[in-house]
């Protein structure tokens, strides 16, 4: 997944610190509703605060719908404007009994893993959300080409 929306640059703010804007919060929201986990679920999360807000709008929206088993989240600095590899070397730390693993990231490396492990390019704009099937027996095997993208769900339409 991509973060939602962010405000726009300002002087003197870090793009590191920059924070979804309302339309961001509305979007990760909606998404949550399309995207409820399931179990033994983990989640790597970049630590910039539009990242780290798109997850807690998705954990919060789970929560009030009474789901009980959210995802683990990680949040680490790593994810941080992360390429392909660097997402699947974080993947690789996860434990083999997570069933699914969610990744919060920022283009262009988002973009990337896609056309990594799928072998198909897929722009993500902001709040998009993709399904990827991995064939693999362990999250360190992912890499070049091991999955297709079976859903692809926009985040401006949500």
């Amino acid at each position: 997944m991509r973060h939602g929306k962010a405000e726009p640059p300002k002087a003197g703010l870090r793009d590191h610190d920059r924070a979804l804007d309302p339309r961001g919060v509305i979007n990760a929201h909606a998404q949550a509703g399309h995207c409820a986990p399931g179990d033994d679920e983990h989640m790597l999360v970049s630590d910039a605060l539009r990242t780290r807000q798109t997850a807690e709008v998705l954990m919060a929206a789970w929560n009030s719908a009474g789901i009980a088993d959210l995802p683990e989240m990680h949040i680490t600095p790593h994810g941080y404007l992360a390429p392909a590899d660097r997402w699947i070397d974080l993947a690789a730390m996860v434990p083999d009994t997570c069933s699914t693993l969610w990744i919060i990231g920022h283009n262009p490396g988002i973009s990337a893993l896609i056309t990594e492990l799928t072998g198909g390019y897929l722009g993500m704009a902001t709040a998009d959300v993709v399904h990827i099937d991995l064939d693999l027996e362990h999250w360190r095997d992912m890499g070049p080409r091991c999955g297709t993208t079976t859903v692809h769900l926009p985040g401006r339409t949500a």
